[in-house]
């Protein structure tokens, strides 16, 4: 049996990466994809962009690889949402990990149910509001806070319909890289691909035609990075025990 773990970016990933056993990469057609050994659990890992669109495609194809294995020991039993959000809720700091009871796909005013997870780890739990663009200022995260959610994110949406389609339990686990008082001078929606990948070329021209966007470039990658070793050390202490489902449709 298997846990897979979809997030945005390779980097989400890297730290929890690096705390399993047995760490090898898949041949999956994916930005990132690898898998080792939790506790004695199979745990496979995947990141191919931003938004729910890339996301739902990592998941299936997860589902698919697996269901060509054949195997017992790879059949998938629970898919993860992970990587970083921003916070809605003020109290919540940067590097704190959410747990999200529900995820609150906004594109379909649609609310997704998400099964418990056991740990003894400080963390938030709660509604996280999910939408392909990134939340850049503070009054666009006070009018998403009305909607009753303590963190934003951009992919759960996505990995979360994929996974109920297939019959699998959906979890959705965030580290939170910046705080609700918080706004950015750079509109990272601009310098995202077409496919929705954050297009780091264009990050890197836009910032050497406006310097002044550098300092804060440089302050999101060590938060990013700070968020990343926190959520790594969360997903390794907490246990996701989803009920056995015999209807998967997959």
């Amino acid at each position: 049996m298997a846990i897979l773990y979809v997030a945005s970016e390779a980097s989400e990933l890297r730290p929890f990466a690096a705390l399993l056993t047995g760490l090898r990469k898949l041949k999956w057609p994916l930005d990132y994809a690898f898998e080792g050994i939790l506790e004695g659990r199979r745990v496979m890992l995947a990141a191919n962009g931003a938004g729910p669109r890339l996301a739902a495609q990592a998941v299936e194809v997860a589902i698919r690889a697996v269901k060509d294995a054949e195997l017992s020991a790879s059949k998938l039993e629970a898919v993860v949402s992970t990587g970083y959000c921003g916070a809605l809720d003020p109290t919540l700091a940067e590097g704190e990990i959410v747990v999200a009871t529900k995820v609150l796909d906004l594109s379909q005013d649609e609310t997704l149910d998400c099964a418990p997870i056991a740990t003894e780890s400080a963390c938030s739990h709660g509604v996280i509001a999910s939408q392909d663009r990134i939340a850049r200022d503070t009054a666009e995260k006070a009018r998403l806070q009305t909607r009753g959610a303590l963190a934003i994110e951009m992919e759960a949406a996505g990995i979360a319909g994929r996974a109920k389609r297939a019959g699998l339990p959906f979890c959705c686990i965030k580290a939170v890289s910046d705080r609700a008082d918080e706004s950015f001078g750079l509109d990272l929606n601009k310098m995202r691909t077409t496919e929705g990948r954050m297009a780091r070329g264009k990050i890197g021209i836009y910032a050497i035609a406006h310097p002044t966007v550098i300092p804060e470039l440089v302050h999101l990658r060590q938060r990013a990075r700070g968020a990343a070793r926190a959520l790594g050390d969360f997903l390794v202490s907490c246990r996701i025990n989803p009920e056995p489902d015999t209807t998967r449709p997959e």
